[in-house]
Order: structure tokens, then sequence, then C-alpha cells
């Protein structure tokens, strides 16, 4: 799967958001400069910290969440301009909507921006990184090994059994006892 890169993406999306306030009432321009200037934050934050696209540990959620209620504020602010079906879901409330999914903006970004590492292309800081993506991966690392274990074992039952038998077991039960280490690493 061949993704956009995250950091175009927040500014295709910035750029989309200026160009969308050229027709919008007066009260839509601020809600979609704020999604600009957000999204081109967003992009910032990508750019400082790469690792953060795709991250196993999660901690792109924050600029996920981002991403989505400034698709849900646009979204918002057409149906307000449109004005369809306000005998059901009257105009203001929708207005009102979107200004308040836009106020959430800024402490979702400033959670985003906690979340990235800086300091991604250090040692230390690759390390850190690296240890938290195998920390979110414990469960597979478990798993891996417990299915190790489960493979060898009816061999290792036999009398006289392959010598790769006692090294593949060795193997399993450092996998995981690896994965022991990483999940006591949690808490």
């Amino acid at each position: 799967m061949n993704r956009e890169p995250r950091t175009a993406a927040f500014l295709r999306h910035a750029a989309s958001a200026d160009q969308a306030a050229h027709n919008v009432p007066a009260r839509g321009v601020p809600l979609l400069a704020t999604i600009a200037d957000t999204c081109r934050a967003a992009a910032d934050v990508y750019a400082s910290d790469p690792t953060l696209d795709g991250c196993p540990a999660g901690r792109e959620r924050d600029l996920d969440l981002v991403e989505e209620l400034c698709r849900q504020i646009r979204s918002l602010i057409r149906s307000a301009v449109s004005g369809r079906g306000a005998a059901r879901w009257p105009v203001e409330d929708r207005w009102a909507e979107a200004e308040a999914l836009t106020a959430r903006l800024p402490v979702i970004l400033g959670r985003a921006r906690a979340a990235a590492r800086t300091d991604h292309d250090t040692v230390d800081g690759c390390r850190d990184i690296s240890r938290l993506w195998l920390t979110a991966a414990s469960g597979g690392i478990r798993a891996a090994g417990e299915q190790l274990r489960a493979a060898i074992g009816r061999a290792g039952g036999l009398p006289y059994p392959a010598p790769e038998v006692a090294e593949l077991a060795v193997l399993a039960e450092q996998v995981i006892g690896h994965a022991d280490k990483l999940e006591a690493g949690r808490g």
C-alpha cells in the first residue's frame, strides 16, 4: 500500500482549507483558517519526527484525530452553508458543532507535539523508539516464541531428537523471555 506521506497530506489539507475559505460565509472563515493552521502545524510535527508515521505504539493517534476533526469540521461547514434538512438539523446547530470541534484542535495538536520525538535521529532517541515499538509488539513476539515452542514440542518428545530441537527450544525461551521483559517495562 503506497500512502501519501503524512506531511504532504496535511499540507494538501491546509491548502484546500485556505482555498475553501474564499467560498464560505464570514462565520466559516476563521474555522477554515484554524483548520489550515492546524494542518500546517501537524505537518511540522510529522516533519520533526518521521517515526510517528505508522508508529506501532500509536504515538500518532492525536494527529489522526486532528485529521479526522478537520474533515468533520469541513463537512459541517458545507452542511451549514447548504442548509439542506434544516427542519431536522438547524443550521445554527451545525455552526455551533463546527465551532466546538474547532476549539478542540489546539489541545489535541498540543498532545501530538508532546508525542513527537525530536531526538529520533540520535542513538539514545532511536533506541528508545525502537524499544517502544518492540513493547507495542510484545504480544506478537510472545506468540512467535510460543509458536516455536509448540512446533518443536513433538520432536523434542522423541528418545533421540535432532540437535536443532535443543537449540530451537533455547531460542523459544529467549524470545518469550524478551517478551516478558518488554511487557514488564510497560507498567
